[in-house]
């Protein structure tokens, strides 16, 4: 199945959205063996909702690559 190519900006808003919350910085890289990973800088509990990220980022993995 082919996936959908979208801009980092457009995953990392996606995630963004997943969280429902302020105050987290997201930013996709490519990453080799996955495609692309996200990193995300958080105000508050950064580990929380790195892990939840993460998450996200898995499932939207299952459709999406980072356009290049």
């Amino acid at each position: 199945m082919q996936k959908t190519k979208l801009a980092a900006e457009e995953l990392a808003e996606m995630i963004r959205d997943g969280l429902a919350e302020e105050g987290h910085e997201v930013q996709v890289h490519p990453n080799p063996e996955t495609g692309w990973h996200v990193a995300i800088t958080s105000a508050n509990n950064a580990e929380d909702a790195g892990i939840r990220a993460e998450a996200i980022a898995s499932g939207l993995r299952q459709s999406y690559d980072l356009e290049t």
